[in-house]
């Protein structure tokens, strides 16, 4: 699925965010951000009981999302990584 959309080779929003931040708190970032862009839709997707993996698009751009009752990640391209770890710091920060 990954290299079906040139993913393979990329990095993990877990990576660019700091270590203090939780898994949990990532998700729910994520989701609140990812929301908001109008153009957000599901490309392709893989669901079992525990949760799944999805590719979505948004602004021309992929990102491939594996979220499960255990763990969250989200991988895409360093500019969108940049900008949604922009985003999510910048969400934490207020509500602190």
């Amino acid at each position: 699925m990954l290299s079906l959309y040139e993913l393979s080779t990329e990095d993990s929003i877990v990576s660019q965010l700091p270590g203090s931040i939780h898994e949990d708190e990532i998700r729910k970032y994520c989701w609140l951000i990812l929301r908001t862009y109008p153009d957000l839709k599901k490309e392709i997707w893989q669901v079992g009981i525990e949760g799944g993996d999805y590719i979505y698009s948004f602004g021309g751009n992929y990102i491939f999302i594996s979220d499960d009752i255990w763990s969250f990640n989200l991988i895409a391209k360093k500019a969108v990584l940049e900008e949604l770890t922009a985003e999510i710091l910048s969400l934490k920060a207020k509500e602190s």
